[in-house]
């Protein structure tokens, strides 16, 4: 069978994303975000020929399960992306806490009691709980 287009580019994604892959497991490996961009340029790549060549995807069935196979590698990537960034966030939290607003508002004004800073006026049916 004849090299086409559409089986290089093919090997041009599988090779960048063995690249992404390797740099998401094991972080002192290198840049992860160089190697990201480069195959987002070889996806983009391939989308452009496979616009042009449709009929070749269509009618080889093994092109169909490769890019089924890299689609399920590409999940797994980001996957393992949003974990990264979901330990990277906790970290920072950790070391850096962020000011945000306080979820219940401080007790002032004429109903101190009130927890929600937009709650409603007391109608005085429940002031005392007993048991």
């Amino acid at each position: 069978m004849v090299n086409s287009p559409i089986q290089s580019a093919l090997d041009t994604i599988d090779t960048h994303l063995q690249l992404v892959t390797r740099h998401l497991l094991d972080p002192q490996s290198g840049d992860v975000l160089q190697a990201s961009t480069a195959l987002q340029a070889a996806v983009l790549a391939f989308s452009q020929l496979a616009q042009r060549f449709p009929a070749e995807l269509a009618n080889q069935p093994q092109l169909k399960l490769r890019l089924r196979r890299m689609a399920v590698a590409l999940a797994s990537c980001r996957e393992t992306l949003l974990r990264h960034t979901f330990v990277t966030q906790s970290a920072l939290s950790t070391l850096m806490p962020a000011t945000r607003e306080q979820t219940y508002a401080p007790a002032a004004g004429r109903y101190p009691r009130q927890p929600y800073g937009s709650a409603g006026r007391q109608s005085g049916e429940f002031r005392v709980i007993s048991a």
